[in-house]
């Protein structure tokens, strides 16, 4: 493993954080340690193990040296003293929630949040004894009036799934700090090459790695970033939970890592370009995308992000019969629920991400039947505007 703490850039993070061959005779690509368990040399070495005064493999549950690259690279790419890598985007928001939580606890979290992570909060952490006070958009600029004496964390997404509103990382952070609250920011659809959450004073970043990071729709993992205390506290909990990523997962999660930075800057420029298209068309009633003027927080996007972005939603005039008519007309994007790799794929929130909600939540969130969500890949923009164009025009 390269041990270089020298300031790089992206690009080199993306590819050599993590790895040292210069002046080896070693693998171009990374070693896949496809193995439960590892060897050892003896008795000793397991009571070194034992005392933490070893860092030798023990077991893939615990470590594994193809996944620890991984998390070496986005740890570089975050700016994190240490990465976890976990089995998903889930397991990754558990362990750093429970990391800060014990029973009794509370997270302060904003409402506009993946469907996955709201029912998270309002279910499954809820049986561990903790509370969630979720907070709508417009009221986020008053935080402080929502914390009490049990609030430990402070659970930030940015931009939103689905409506690409942006919060001010660094203002909530610092209002977060004074109370002594942890804040935690799921970054997945900005990626690290967009935006740096650590750099604006959070103190712990969340990906579902399942996505950009990945890049290519074959594999499910998760990351937490941040100080090597925190993430050793979430690491010791995915130890418990068994939320540990197959060592050949990692491989591909490494191989998506090294064109993350190439990846992220076609699909914003695609992204941009077809927000502006989609605009232009009579069957869009709106545009939801940060770098357009009126979206929610786009100054904070601004001021924050590198880019704008490679998700957008937009809602068609009407509402699910127009919706289906769209799809079915449809020759190049795809429908998927999920996001972030090289093709250009479409969701319908109201029976993906957000299914199941109340139509008051749905209208808290500002998601309904005619909302539908694009996650740009690599083609050629031309094709993609294409694509949606005709198929507007059948509605």
């Amino acid at each position: 493993m390269s041990t270089n703490n020298r300031a790089h850039s992206d690009s080199w993070a993306c590819l050599h954080a993590g790895e040292d061959r210069l002046g080896k005779n070693t693998s171009l690509t990374t070693d896949i340690a496809q193995t439960s368990v590892f060897a050892l040399s003896g008795i000793d070495e397991m009571r070194k193990i034992a005392e933490g005064t070893s860092t030798a493999y023990l077991y893939t549950r615990y470590a594994n040296p193809t996944t620890r690259v991984a998390e070496q690279k986005l740890a570089a790419l975050e700016q994190a003293e240490d990465c976890l890598i976990t089995a998903s985007g889930q397991a990754a928001t558990l362990c750093a929630v429970l990391a800060a939580c014990v029973t009794g606890d509370e997270i302060v979290s904003m409402l506009d949040l993946y469907g996955g992570t709201l029912k998270l909060f309002e279910d499954g952490l809820r049986r561990f004894g903790i509370k969630s006070r979720l907070v709508p958009f417009h009221e986020l600029g008053e935080i402080e009036k929502h914390f009490t004496d049990r609030t430990r964390v402070l659970f930030l997404e940015t931009p939103t799934n689905p409506t690409l509103r942006c919060v001010d990382l660094e203002a909530l952070a610092a209002k977060a700090r004074k109370r002594g609250v942890v804040t935690i920011v799921d970054n997945t659809f900005a990626s690290p090459i967009l935006q740096k959450p650590l750099a604006l004073g959070c103190d712990l970043v969340v990906h579902s790695a399942t996505k950009y990071l990945g890049g290519h729709n074959d594999l499910t993992a998760g990351a937490v970033c941040g100080p090597v205390l925190a993430v050793s506290a979430a690491r010791e909990l995915m130890k418990q939970f068994g939320g540990c990523l197959d060592p050949f997962a990692s491989y591909l999660l490494v191989r998506g890592l090294k064109t993350l930075e190439l990846r992220m800057e076609r699909a914003c420029r695609n992204a941009a370009a077809i927000a502006e298209a989609l605009q232009q068309h009579p069957k869009v009633a709106r545009v939801l995308y940060p770098g357009l003027k009126q979206n929610d927080g786009h100054a904070a996007a601004a001021r924050q992000m590198k880019a704008f972005g490679a998700m957008l939603s937009f809602e068609i005039k009407g509402g699910t019969p127009e919706v289906e008519r769209f799809v079915q007309a449809l020759e190049t994007w795809v429908l998927a629920a999920s996001l972030g790799g090289v093709e250009s794929t479409l969701s319908y929130p109201l029976l993906s991400s957000h299914v199941g909600l109340s139509e008051a939540r749905l209208r808290q969130l500002d998601v309904s039947a005619a909302t539908v969500r694009l996650s740009v890949g690599i083609e050629n923009s031309a094709d993609l505007i294409a694509d949606l164009r005709q198929a507007l025009d059948r509605v």
